[in-house]
């Protein structure tokens, strides 16, 4: 995690233009996949997970589909195999922080995910988990205070001084993003339509920018100078 600011990881497969714009910012962390997105692609995960490494520098988080501890700790250590960059993705549910106690102590980094209650992120920064991610948008749909749970987990981390850093999961609107930002979290995942909203121009913003230039265009030594030259 960058200090001072908020990681940037793209959710799903890649848009090229988004992942230039976020690396140029100093923004770019990561990709985050889940299994729905590997079983959407007419190609094997192995194919996919390759060339979301290669394309670019940061991690690849990926999510191990058994439900058993012995049975995921499988799948993460040959996951983990692939990459130093490779982040394994655990429900934190049931076995799933044996798993994540164990990758741990293996020095396997882990990303706490299917989190719908503070409770899940306590328990997920108690056992070291590199990140924990709640699914904001699913909690605001299930009438819940996405707000208020970014809130109390992040003062929880920081009460006990726990590294884990929580990142807003499936972020589809600027709100969604603020949220995270007056929470302090320390990453994000956002599609990359979402990513382009957080960029876009207001029709306020265009009339003000307006006024400035008819201002400027207006005035022949203004519009003359050569310290303004384009």
């Amino acid at each position: 995690m960058g200090w001072g600011k908020i990681d940037v990881f793209f959710n799903g497969l890649l848009d090229l233009t988004a992942i230039r714009h976020a690396r140029q910012l100093g923004l770019l962390a990561g990709v985050t996949t889940n299994p729905s997105i590997l079983a959407s692609v007419s190609q094997a995960p192995e194919a996919v997970l390759d060339s979301l490494l290669d394309i670019q520098p940061g991690l690849v988080a990926v999510q191990v589909t058994a439900s058993e501890s012995e049975a995921q700790l499988r799948q993460a250590r040959r996951l983990a195999a692939l990459s130093e960059r490779i982040v394994v993705k655990v429900p934190a549910i049931g076995a799933g922080f044996l798993t994540m106690a164990a990758l741990e102590r293996e020095g396997i980094p882990t990303l706490a995910t299917a989190i719908f209650e503070s409770r899940q992120i306590a328990l997920a920064g108690l056992l070291g988990a590199r990140y924990a991610a709640p699914y904001l948008n699913r909690i605001e749909q299930a009438g819940m205070d996405a707000a208020a749970l970014l809130q109390e987990s992040q003062q929880i981390l920081q009460r006990y001084g726990q590294r884990t850093v929580i990142m807003g999961a499936a972020v589809k609107s600027a709100e969604q993003f603020l949220h995270c930002a007056r929470a302090g979290i320390g990453a994000v995942t956002l599609p990359a339509e979402t990513y382009r909203q957080l960029f876009a121009s207001t029709s306020d913003v265009d009339a003000a920018l307006q006024r400035f230039d008819q201002a400027w265009q207006g005035n022949p030594l203004a519009a003359a100078s050569p310290l303004f030259a384009e």
